[in-house]
């Protein structure tokens, strides 16, 4: 009869499920065993294979990133999440400059205040329809020279912001009772600051006109959800003691 060294014996232990049969050779069952593992194990391999296949269905397409396993297989599909995918942020503001200070005058009069440059904010160009049909899915972006127009490419106006304040205590009968007046001002220029703009582009090959014959697309929208606040005042009269 063979002799079984003690690895032989663990890995029987291992991945034995049932008992041997009687009058079943050790060295068998050994090997039987190996055999069920090796098919387990070819057969796990297998299915893995074929998911890997499944997710590079098609492989690359001119969009970039892979392709859709469904049909259409657009770059507007928003299964994709390649290359076409990739875009600015909606709040990628990319140059933005910011002054603030105060200066205490004669008299105790502080004036002071904060001044805000910065570039516009990026909007998303749409057709204004859901071309592809995707469920669920909102307005596609168009087809810009023959490539289509990648996430938030628009680019909006520039936002300018000047925001002043001055203020002066005055004693009120004893030393530690003071009333502090003030008064500030927040963009006193009312310098229209929009975040919002048409990215309407439509299905054609050429942006959309208006009335007077230029271009739509990147006009300011209505509605406060698309502009920043207006000229505004504060005043404040504020009591120590």
């Amino acid at each position: 009869m063979q002799e079984l060294d003690t690895e032989d014996v663990a890995r029987v232990a291992h991945v034995t499920l049932h008992p041997v049969e009687e009058g079943q050779h050790l060295a068998e069952a050994i090997a039987g065993r190996h055999r069920v593992q090796s098919k387990d194990l070819d057969r796990l391999l297998a299915d893995v294979e074929i998911l890997r296949a499944v997710a590079n269905h098609g492989g690359d397409h001119p969009g970039g990133g892979e392709r859709s396993p469904l049909p259409t297989g657009n770059p507007n599909d928003p299964n994709i999440t390649g290359y076409a995918e990739y875009g600015n942020a909606i709040f990628d503001q990319r140059h933005r400059f910011v002054l603030s200070g105060f200066y205490v005058g004669p008299l105790k009069i502080t004036i002071g205040g904060v001044a805000t440059l910065a570039s516009g904010l990026p909007y998303n160009l749409t057709t204004g329809a859901n071309n592809f049909g995707d469920p669920g899915a909102t307005a596609d972006r168009p087809l810009i020279n023959g490539v289509i127009v990648g996430r938030n490419a628009g680019r909006g106006s520039a936002i300018y912001d000047v925001s002043p304040m001055i203020e002066r205590p005055f004693a009120l009968g004893p030393e530690r009772v003071q009333l502090t007046l003030r008064a500030e001002a927040f963009n006193i220029f009312n310098h229209p600051n929009f975040v919002g703009f048409n990215g309407a582009f439509g299905n054609g090959a050429t942006p959309p006109l208006g009335a007077n014959g230029q271009s739509v697309i990147g006009e300011p929208l209505v509605g406060i959800t698309n502009q920043l606040p207006a000229r505004s005042l504060q005043f404040q009269a504020r009591l120590n003691f």
